[in-house]
């Protein structure tokens, strides 16, 4: 008897552990996907188009020219800097995103050293070298993520699930270091996990050089993007994913976008 209460109370603690470390795991990954929710829906297009040189009076117009130019984007490689603001506290990462289309996806992150996002368009792993963990996500279409959804689906559902107008009357409008560029607010629809507000920043070429969230819970993302490149060929074996020896292997976590 006493040995079953003991198995019992062993259990419930090991059950409790392993509830900890799952949010603990869930809260790095999420901190870790803060890159790829914005990578997703990352833009460019070569600066020799011509095609996009006009003078648009509605938000609906450059959206519009958004999703064109994003359509027809085959690859694509940025440097990113992502400085989070969360109870006082701030941090910072930074690293390098490759893309491929349709829905291929590389994240190399620099700082912290060694974490990783892979996509192949099926499923994602993320990789946390500090906590020796990967976790394994199968990427649904009909998922109301957008971390999760396939890349070039993620741009539409990002101007789906918000509501977005100018965030100022002049547009494009006159930045400190004296380029203009088109400033777009983004509010959610419906209430829900992930990012309550956005501010995004897009070039007159309709890239979007910086973006920034702010959560329910107060949490603050701003991300930059430089170093644009989309001449890259990159072969799809870049895509995939090596399991580090000994890492722990966790299977579709319920992950918040926050």
């Amino acid at each position: 008897m006493f040995n079953k209460i003991g198995f019992m109370v062993r259990t419930e603690r090991h059950n409790e552990a392993r509830d900890i470390v799952k949010t603990s795991i869930s809260r790095s990954i999420a901190r870790v996907c803060a890159a790829s929710l914005f990578a997703l829906c990352m833009l460019a297009v070569p600066s020799n188009s011509q095609a996009f040189k006009f003078d648009f009076t509605t938000v609906s117009d450059v959206v519009k020219k958004i999703r064109t130019a994003f359509g027809k984007i085959d690859s694509y490689q940025a440097d990113f800097t992502i400085t989070t603001q969360r109870l006082g506290k701030n941090s910072m990462q930074s690293g390098t995103v490759k893309y491929k289309s349709p829905d291929k996806l590389l994240v190399e992150f620099s700082q912290p050293a060694g974490q990783r996002i892979v996509s192949n368009g099926k499923t994602m792993w993320i990789y946390i070298p500090s906590m020796n963990v990967v976790a394994e996500q199968d990427l649904k279409s009909d998922s109301g993520n957008i971390i999760f959804s396939g890349t070039k689906s993620g741009l539409r559902r990002l101007f789906s699930k918000y509501h977005y107008k100018f965030a100022g009357r002049e547009q494009p409008e006159p930045q400190p270091d004296g380029t203009k560029m088109y400033t777009l607010m983004l509010v959610q629809k419906e209430s829900r996990s992930g990012y309550r507000t956005m501010k995004l920043w897009v070039t007159e070429q309709y890239s979007i050089a910086r973006a920034y969230g702010e959560t329910s819970t107060g949490k603050k993302v701003d991300i930059l993007f430089r170093n644009v490149r989309t001449d890259a060929n990159f072969p799809n074996g870049l895509f995939a994913f090596d399991m580090p020896a000994r890492a722990k292997l966790i299977k579709n976590p319920m992950v918040a976008e926050e």
